[in-house]
């Protein structure tokens, strides 16, 4: 093999390589994230945001819009997010779980992860919630029959000190 021949196989299989590997570094799977990441970051390149300030604080922002895949959440591609910021970090998210069997891979990953939180269940929901040092959890599923229907499952995740500011907030 030419050294001719040998560059053009190594110039080809690395642009092969950083085509695979560029749309995935632009995917964030929500489950890995450690709360301290830049909102502003997060979200420059996602069109179509709504933007609105938590009980009129200009310090906390809710940012909601139509995921297009570059967030993930556990294997699940949320259809809708809302990102939580507080002084320009992302503190929350929430989304609608679009079908049972995407509510049934969020709901393991719920159970492994948070193995000792509280459960409740009525005949068509059951809540599912953690409150821990770092995050409050809350996960709301519906059988399969009220998805049929048009229900959807929710997930809401919260860094706990803004959880508890926002809850404190709420009430007065």
């Amino acid at each position: 093999m030419s050294i001719n021949s040998l560059l053009k196989a190594v110039i080809f299989v690395t642009a092969m390589f950083g085509q695979s590997v560029s749309p995935a570094q632009d995917k964030m799977d929500l489950a890995e994230i450690s709360f301290n990441e830049e909102i502003g970051q997060l979200i420059k390149a996602v069109p179509h945001i709504q933007e609105g300030k938590l009980q009129g604080r200009s310090d906390m922002i809710s940012y909601g819009f139509d995921n297009d895949g570059r967030f993930t959440f556990a294997g699940v591609v949320p259809g809708q997010l809302e990102l939580l910021s507080w002084k320009g970090k992302l503190v929350g998210y929430a989304f609608k779980i679009k079908s049972f069997a995407e509510q049934q891979k969020v709901v393991s990953f719920f159970k492994q992860k948070y193995n000792k939180a509280s459960f409740q269940s009525s005949k068509f929901m059951d809540i599912y919630r953690h409150e821990g040092d770092e995050v409050h959890v809350e996960l709301r599923t519906v059988i399969e029959q009220k998805f049929k229907e048009g229900a959807n499952g929710y997930l809401d995740i919260k860094r706990t000190g803004f959880a508890k500011e926002f809850e404190r907030m709420v009430q007065h």
